[in-house]
């Protein structure tokens, strides 16, 4: 919902501090509903509808997730405001459209990608990054769960498709065997879903620049692209831009083989 506001207010060619202004809202509370770290009440989605002309069609759906979202993002219980050191702070926008998403196309070159650990493997990777206090490293595992449940769940299965770069399949196969053999399963279990599936790159491949995921958050809506690092996130929505990196995925694909070829 938040994206859905950005761009609303970005097409109007207003800043936040005018679309706050408009509303009889403070410029904070748009930035914050625009990063989805906000919940949001019907009424300001009213007056924000109301302010940018959106047709009832639009309106409808965006109501509905407020709906399905309700007024606390599901993802605060995970989110430390004194220390921020759990979720990045512009991380909740990536969490709120994903869970709406219709398509979600991720590359990872290293690691096993966040939708797809299991708790054991998480817990390996926690273990070689930098130190963090034990309270986080819970949170950060309760958010994982949290996530792949509502994925994965009855009420909403996006398409998804996974590439993986061969390295994440080495490093897994170093790991212990309880948690190599865990992690395996489970992808093949995702893999099975009849809206998801998992490759794995075997060669030079067109992504060889770094991983990314590209996310399209509603039929009427174009993709963006999710770019994650050390020292945060960001997105891009250019649409020539956004190309390039669909093209990529597309290119990178087409050298790779599903993951149970590559595990014969």
């Amino acid at each position: 919902m938040g994206i859905r506001f950005r761009r609303l207010r970005e097409a109007k060619g207003e800043t936040p501090a005018q679309t706050a202004a408009a509303i009889g809202m403070g410029r904070k509370t748009i930035d914050r509903i625009e990063k989805g770290t906000q919940g949001t009440k019907q009424p300001v989605i009213k007056a924000l509808c109301d302010h940018f002309e959106v047709a009832d069609q639009e309106r409808s759906h965006i109501f509905s997730l407020f709906v399905r979202s309700g007024e606390r993002g599901w993802w605060e219980a995970y989110f430390d405001t004194g220390s921020r050191e759990s979720v990045n702070p512009d991380f909740p926008l990536f969490l709120e459209s994903e869970q709406v998403a219709t398509l979600i196309r991720t590359f990872e070159a290293e690691i096993i990608p966040g939708l797809l650990q299991v708790p054991e493997y998480l817990v390996e990777l926690q273990a070689v990054q930098l130190p963090a206090p034990e309270e986080v490293a819970e949170q950060i595992l309760g958010l994982r769960a949290h996530r792949q449940k509502l994925i994965f769940g009855d009420n909403h299965r996006p398409g998804i498709e996974f590439l993986l770069g061969e390295a994440a399949m080495v490093y897994l196969s170093k790991l212990p065997r309880k948690v190599r053999d865990g992690q395996i399963e489970r992808m093949l279990e995702v893999d099975a879903m009849p809206n998801a599936s998992i490759r794995v790159l075997t060669g030079l491949h067109a992504a060889v620049a770094g991983s990314f995921t590209l996310l399209t958050a509603s039929p009427d809506l174009p993709p963006f692209v999710y770019l994650d690092s050390v020292d945060g996130c960001r997105y891009i929505e250019q649409p020539d831009v956004v190309s390039l990196y669909e093209r990529t995925f597309e290119g990178a694909r087409e050298r790779s083989e599903s993951i149970r070829e590559y595990l014969k």
